[in-house]
């Protein structure tokens, strides 16, 4: 049985390969500002946003200390139906940006953990 680790490094893995460019991956991630870690997200909280068509409010964007990355958790709030479980899964910002993400369901809505590697 895979990991979530595994499935995340081997399904970023496929999509570098696939995509060619960093600028072609840029276009697929939606706009959050000239920052795209911690502090993009955090000028979000508060925000509506969309999972498989489902309203959800960013809740939080709360760090998660690691030497050499940018480590973080992002906690969305809302009335989700049954079928929404822990997988990828579409989220979309007011203003249209949209991007896949894996999210865990939680008792008070859903939570999508990310780590960005430091140079």
């Amino acid at each position: 049985m895979m990991n979530k680790r595994d499935f995340l490094k081997s399904g970023a893995t496929a999509m570098a390969a696939g995509a060619g460019t960093t600028a072609t991956l840029a276009a697929v991630r939606p706009s959050l500002g000239d920052a795209t870690g911690l502090a993009s997200w955090r000028a979000h909280v508060g925000q509506r946003f969309e999972v498989d068509g489902h309203a959800v409010t960013l809740a939080s964007a709360e760090a998660a200390g690691r030497p050499g990355a940018e480590q973080f958790s992002l906690r969305f709030e809302g009335s989700l139906p049954a079928g929404i479980g822990d997988g990828l899964h579409r989220l979309s910002a007011a203003t249209g940006a949209a991007m896949t993400l894996y999210l865990a369901r939680t008792p008070q809505g859903l939570r999508a953990d990310f780590c960005r590697l430091q140079a």
